[in-house]
């Protein structure tokens, strides 16, 4: 077993650079056969078709880091701030930039956004939230954005449970959201009468995501595997993991999922997987993972729709390359430069705040 904590904390920067390759050729293959030069010719693909499974992986490895988080945290409010200190200048300098650049792009597949399109990435909440809220139909700037309306739910409820019932009854409930929010939907198929006492239920675990819950149980548990070395918690993490997997819709689907729950629990034990992991190229696709992951999905399929007008002869494999890599450039632009001057900008704003704050002890 490893105990070095630098060496795995690298490979998993290593997996957050598998999630998004996965998810980045989901997009560009498979998602949208009506728009992009080839149509349909890679959509049956296994690596394709299932590259989504990417952001499973993304909830995985969140389940792992939000816990090591919440154990360096005093408090849920230094823990929620610290969260949001980590996932908002990114999303705002993206934000932006997607907003700023749509009109040049008219093949978007989601289309031109609007104004208050850019309402549910910047405050994390879902527009179907904020469509009751305020009225009218909301959209989001980014599909891919909905990923991250789940995590900030799982945030909001982890850190509330963490710090109120301890780490290992935190990830228990954990688990039981996951395991009601998968069976109350299946007791009230066998019983229709239940339907009226379970709708409210059913509709609070769907608000909550909670068939996601399993994926940041098993993270958290793989995490207490890291800290303690109990080799219970990593048959635990396993479980839960492949029983998430398990509830994919398609077989294949199924299967890559369980692929990546493998991969993820023999980097909890194999040196040699940490080092293949922690290859460079996979490290760089790690850094960039966020910025790429809210900047790509509209700006690489309009990319190759205007590289087919411009080049309609060039192999069908290679016309996400180009759009790809500008994106690459982009993303590593926004996390060495552009995201730590707007933190840092947020981090002043918010010690300022707290320095003009009257003291209750004076």
């Amino acid at each position: 077993m490893l105990r070095d904590p630098v060496h795995r904390l690298s490979h998993l920067d290593g997996m957050r650079g598998i999630a998004i390759l996965l998810v980045l050729l989901f997009h560009a293959y498979a998602r949208w056969p009506d728009h992009v030069p080839f149509g349909a010719d890679f959509a049956e693909v296994f690596i394709f078709k299932t590259g989504f499974v990417g952001v499973n992986l993304f909830f995985l490895i969140s389940g792992f880091v939000i816990l090591m988080t919440l154990e360096k945290c005093a408090s849920f409010g230094i823990f929620f701030t610290k969260r949001w200190l980590r996932l908002f200048p990114a999303m705002l300098v993206c934000s932006a930039i997607v907003f700023a650049t749509a009109p040049l792009f008219p093949e978007r597949p989601a289309g031109l956004p609007a104004a208050r399109d850019l309402l549910p990435g910047l405050t994390f909440i879902d527009p179907a939230i904020w469509q009751k809220v305020i009225g009218g139909s909301q959209g989001s700037l980014e599909g891919a954005f909905w990923s991250l309306y789940v995590e900030m739910k799982f945030y909001v409820v982890f850190g509330i449970l963490y710090f109120a019932i301890g780490r290992s009854w935190a990830i228990g409930a954990l688990c039981a959201i996951f395991l009601f929010g998968l069976a109350i939907p299946a007791l009230t198929a066998l019983i229709p009468d239940l339907a009226f006492t379970s709708r409210p239920l059913e509709q609070m675990f769907g608000i909550l995501g909670a068939e996601y819950y399993g994926w940041f149980a098993g993270g958290a548990m793989f995490y207490r595997y890291f800290s303690d070395k109990k080799l219970g918690w990593l048959m635990g993490g396993l479980g839960v993991s492949l029983l998430s997997a398990g509830m994919m819709v398609e077989p294949s689907s199924k299967v890559a999922a369980m692929l990546i729950v493998a991969l993820f629990a023999v980097s909890m034990v194999s040196r040699t997987v940490q080092n293949l992991l922690s290859a460079r190229w996979l490290l760089f696709a790690g850094f960039v993972s966020y910025p790429l992951y809210l900047l790509h999905e509209n700006l690489l399929v309009a990319g190759m729709v205007k590289l087919g007008v411009a080049v309609p002869g060039l192999p069908a494999l290679l016309y996400p390359i180009f759009p790809a890599f500008c994106l690459f450039g982009l993303a590593w632009l926004v996390a060495s430069y552009l995201e730590p001057v707007v933190k840092r900008g947020l981090q002043e704003g918010l010690e300022a705040i707290g320095e003009l704050r009257p003291n209750p002890k004076a």
